[in-house]
């Protein structure tokens, strides 16, 4: 008998919170918290809702600012710790140890997804979208566009499923324009980049980049 594909949703939203642990809120000043330096404004409230819709099997929100740590990048990425607390070393220790936790949860709810039985595991597909925004101008440079869909091209499955949340998009949402892979590549040094190297082709990773003009 063939087996049914199952696919599993997972959604994740690293950069939700501009908070900083009580021990550090000093260490930031409170403007700086409220800038897009701190987090992606109204990220989380699009995940959130998201959230309620679709039902993931699992999800999870950042609760720190990444100026705190930056959860989405490796924890030997330079700008993983930002210049404000890099050379706390008591600030450090305590982000490395909650960049662990977060992306352990997330690793390990991912392999217990693809540990199956092998003809199980080969029709079981982990799809998981991170939910992320943009600042409409960077470095004096507007951006071009109002979601960005970053997904890894030489991935078919990828491709495939960043092509149908774009028609989707656009079927709702006629007027918006949507790019791939902008402003951001999907390869370069993330979460989602970490987990295709870990888990294979049976992990779609893909980032969703909103445009923060429509919450400012």
């Amino acid at each position: 008998m063939k087996q049914t594909a199952r696919e599993i949703l997972i959604l994740t939203c690293e950069h939700a919170s501009n908070k900083l642990p009580a021990a550090f809120k000093r260490g930031v000043p409170a403007e700086v918290l409220k800038t897009h330096r701190a987090y992606d404004i109204g990220a989380v409230q699009v995940f959130r809702k998201l959230v309620k819709f679709a039902k993931p099997e699992f999800s999870s929100e950042g609760k720190f600012s990444r100026l705190f740590v930056d959860l989405n990048r490796s924890i030997t990425n330079n700008s993983t710790f930002s210049d404000f607390l890099r050379n706390n070393a008591k600030a450090k220790d305590q982000a490395t140890a909650y960049w662990t936790e977060y992306r352990n949860a997330i690793e390990k709810f991912v392999a217990s997804s693809l540990s199956l039985p092998k003809r199980a595991a080969k029709n079981t597909t982990v799809i998981h979208l991170g939910i992320h925004s943009f600042t409409p101008e960077l470095n004096g440079k507007v951006r071009n566009t109002d979601i960005g869909i970053l997904y890894a091209p030489a991935r078919p499955l990828e491709r495939a499923y960043a092509k149908v949340i774009k028609d989707e998009i656009k079927r709702l949402y006629p007027a918006m324009k949507v790019r791939f892979n902008y402003p951001y590549k999907g390869t370069t040094d993330g979460l989602t980049t970490t987990l295709r190297k870990k888990f294979g082709p049976h992990y779609v990773g893909i980032e969703i980049e909103i445009n923060q003009k429509f919450f400012l």
